[in-house]
């Protein structure tokens, strides 16, 4: 191109759990990260994340940027109709307001469901090719959780969707995506693309990309993209907490102008990883049972990974299982993170440091979770629950728990929030004065994400089967739209 190219640049991105009772409206992007035009290159230059990785080739190729919207909330319930439109005429208008451009680069989930809307993702990405037409690039970043659709895979040129389980690299698939758009708008790349969906939708648990049948996936996946002709293979492990037709496992191949073998791709991967389905299967551990194993432990610390209370897949994060039993057995050294519950926060911060309160913590969203628990404790610390990421997750991202208190009940910390929040990284500790390092058990409400930056520093994982709405056990939901027959939900 003669002219320097000129790009849109925009995130959206939420991931719907369709069980949750918590209805997901505009403050709930507001108070995790909803920024708009030059705010959003503020705060997401030298991130690693897809805006990030967008920015950076940008300023390599002199490209100019339009940053128009950053929206997003921590995984929950539907997304109110009326949010998800907003934010969709926002992005819309601000491609008809840019004048001239050259391409779209997208941030987005791909497993955002809007009321009355099951596939926001193809509804929104739709939009846009009205709006360009086909003579304008789209391109987009997906999650590796992302429910992809055909209506999705028909509306851009390429998706990019992330190749591991905890996301560490988000800023390289932006990078990737954004280099892509380049080469298309230089003649060098005609993408052709096909996706292949099996009836396999496992728990996010058993879809941890460094184990079991997906590490065979991703192998078969990196093999294909050495190959000539072949941009790009991606290994969706879908999320399942989504009650939609296209929720579960699914393979995409992007080729240069070469459509055939983008199909025979995502078939073969189909195929083998319908082979492997049976393999897609982890025994956890009961919550009694772990935390008496993780109070014999001599290596610490100890991490216990509550499974079914992660706020990011959705769950209340106010649940009250593991706790419960760390004070039943009289654990010593534990430290919690977190519970969400704004009225002990409140209560906490009218008592002040050092004060003794009574109250019922947790269990309050709903009945999944466990019941509010009757506590007696001490105020350590009062915080404004800020902190910045350094972690292999999101590094230099800031992150937000709200108000924040430190609960000592019986010995045992409980980092208790105004906000839900999944602690991915141990700075969520530090930022309220509790070492890591120096307790004996860690409990993180989170499925597989904490491993990025938890693996180097414990001594043993143990993953928790705890109740909740991101439980490895699908058979406890009532599914009705997706797919069936499907495994594992049916013996097929």
């Amino acid at each position: 191109m003669s002219s320097r190219p000129r790009f849109i640049m925009a995130q959206i991105s939420h991931e719907t759990n369709t069980f949750s009772p918590i209805r997901t409206g505009l403050e709930h992007f507001a108070s995790r990260g909803l920024f708009r035009g030059d705010e959003i290159t503020r705060v997401f230059a030298g991130t690693r994340t897809p805006l990030g990785g967008f920015m950076e080739v940008a300023r390599r190729a002199q490209a100019e940027l339009v940053p128009v919207l950053s929206a997003s909330a921590t995984p929950s319930g539907i997304v109110r109709k009326d949010t998800y439109q907003g934010f969709k005429e926002e992005l819309l208008d601000g491609i008809r307001a840019a004048g001239r451009i050259d391409g779209i680069l997208l941030a987005l989930h791909g497993a955002m469901v809007v009321e009355g809307i099951q596939d926001a993702e193809g509804d929104l990405l739709s939009a846009v090719r009205e709006v360009t037409g086909q003579a304008v690039p789209v391109m987009c970043t997906l999650d590796y959780h992302a429910n992809l659709s055909d209506v999705m895979v028909a509306s851009t040129d390429a998706l990019f969707g992330y190749d591991t389980y905890p996301h560490v690299d988000g800023y390289e698939r932006g990078v990737e995506c954004a280099e892509n758009l380049l080469a298309m708008l230089a003649g060098c790349l005609r993408p052709t693309s096909a996706v292949c969906r099996p009836p396999l939708i496992p728990a996010i648990v058993c879809a941890r990309t460094g184990w079991g049948p997906v590490v065979d996936l991703l192998s078969e996946a990196r093999k294909y993209e050495a190959m000539e002709g072949v941009v790009n293979v991606s290994v969706y492990g879908g999320f399942p907490y989504a009650d939609i037709h296209d929720a579960g496992m699914a393979f995409y191949a992007t080729t240069n102008n070469r459509p055939a073998l983008a199909q025979e791709i995502a078939s073969r991967l189909s195929e083998k990883a319908f082979s492997l389905r049976h393999h897609f299967r982890k025994e956890l551990v009961p919550v009694e049972e772990a935390v008496r194993r993780a109070m014999l432990a001599t290596c610490t610390p100890v991490v216990l990974a509550d499974v079914g209370d992660n706020t990011g897949g959705g769950a209340s994060g106010d649940g009250t299982a593991i706790l419960r039993a760390l004070l039943d057995l009289k654990a010593t050294g534990a430290a919690v993170a977190i519970i969400t519950d704004p009225e002990v926060v409140a209560m906490a911060s009218v008592a002040g440091p050092g004060a003794t309160i009574s109250t019922r913590l947790g269990g309050k969203t709903d009945d999944l979770h466990g019941e509010p628990l009757p506590v007696t404790a001490r105020v350590r610390v009062l915080s404004d629950g800020s902190f910045v990421h350094k972690g292999p997750m999101s590094r230099g991202l800031r992150g937000n728990m709200g108000k924040t208190a430190v609960l000592v009940v019986d010995g045992v910390e409980v980092v208790v929030t105004e906000r839900r929040l999944q602690p991915v990284d141990p700075e969520v500790f530090r930022a309220v004065g509790i070492e890591p390092l120096d307790r004996k058990i860690l409990v993180v409400k989170s499925s597989v994400h904490y491993r990025a930056a938890y693996e180097p520093l414990a001594q043993e994982i143990i993953e928790v089967d705890g109740p909740g709405l991101s439980s490895a056990n699908l058979g406890k939901f009532v599914f009705r739209h997706i797919r069936r027959p499907i495994f594992p939900l049916d013996p097929i």
